[in-house]
């Protein structure tokens, strides 16, 4: 991952390494997957995650790996803009920080000063929070996209044998990558996050393409696996209504989709405070700059822009799975 001018560094060239967590297991099998990478040893990852005057689209282009320990809060109560599928008890946990893909619209971007990727090291204590907890339904990827980086820090492997040894424990890994193989289990939910093509080549960089991901959602089903799509966040374009039907006759001639658990339809909206730092960093972002009503400090789309979104896609996708298993 590296410019064509070849003025970056290649991406994860540079490893910083919390002194705590030096010697930790989870470090060292890391470590061994970088053997070029430069190791810097530093007291606190906040040192340089959260330093100043960071350039965000610059980092994009030659980031760093940050391994820490995460000796603070582990596992949070589910967002208000998030989908909580009706499950009573909704967490998200963030073993990992930041994003290896690029999508313009993503709230990171505004969450974070820094593209530089944290991944905490001390997963058991992890697992040892979410196990005081009453069958939780915990989603363990929206701070990042663990799959799109478990061949460097094996979290999302982590993950699924966490939720092998724990089956009242309802783990989603939602993804825009595309696994070669994923793991089935009953307590476990692969939730493949979908764009149009033609949304995707504008607005999502270094992704796997629309058909990598149909094809990678596919054989998790084949092979058994709990399979949610994520048609969100929906993008309000021109031509959208062509753009989505589009996706949505794509998803339907590349998987069954009534074997699907369930789909979930969302448009873009977003913390108007993270919303502020987007724009900062992308003053000429088609998306970024869209005239956003304000509802309670999210930015959302006019309410008749989004119930035509939501409502256009719901009627597409419910040709070809029950309704009842739609969330909107």
């Amino acid at each position: 991952m590296t410019s064509g001018a070849g003025y970056f560094n290649k991406f994860f060239s540079h490893v910083y390494v919390e002194k705590k967590a030096a010697d930790l297991p989870h470090t060292k099998e890391i470590l061994s997957r970088l053997p070029q990478s430069e190791i810097i040893y530093i007291d606190h990852y906040k040192d340089v995650f959260n330093r100043g005057r960071q350039d965000y689209s610059q980092q994009k282009r030659s980031t760093a790996l940050i391994l820490a320990v995460n000796d603070g809060e582990l596992v949070y109560k589910g967002a208000p803009v998030c989908q909580s599928f009706r499950q009573k008890d909704f967490y998200y946990t963030a073993s990992s920080m930041n994003c290896p893909f690029n999508c313009e619209y993503c709230f990171l971007k505004g969450m974070y000063s820094t593209a530089n990727i944290v991944c905490f090291v001390n997963f058991e204590d992890y697992a040892k929070a979410l196990l005081k907890l009453d069958r939780p339904y915990v989603c363990v990827s929206y701070d990042t996209d663990l799959i799109g980086l478990d061949h460097i820090t094996g979290q999302a492997s982590l993950w699924a044998e966490f939720a092998r040894e724990h089956p009242d424990i309802l783990i989603e890994i939602r993804t825009k990558a595309a696994p070669a193989k994923c793991v089935p289990l009953p307590n476990l939910i692969y939730a493949f996050t979908l764009s149009p093509d033609s949304i995707a080549k504008r607005f999502e960089k270094n992704m796997p393409p629309l058909k990598a991901r149909l094809v990678a959602a596919s054989k998790a089903m084949d092979d058994g696996c709990q399979v949610r799509l994520c048609f969100d966040p929906m993008i309000y374009v021109k031509d959208w209504e062509i753009c989505y039907n589009e996706l949505v006759e794509q998803t339907a001639q590349s998987i069954d989709m009534s074997g699907l658990r369930d789909v979930s339809i969302g448009t873009f909206r977003i913390s108007s405070q993270y919303l502020k730092a987007m724009r900062r960093q992308q003053p000429y972002s088609e998306i970024c700059w869209f005239p956003f009503d304000n509802d309670d400090g999210y930015a959302v789309y006019p309410e008749e822009i989004n119930r035509k979104m939501t409502g256009y896609m719901r009627d597409l996708i419910s040709q070809h799975i029950d309704g009842s298993r739609i969330w909107i």
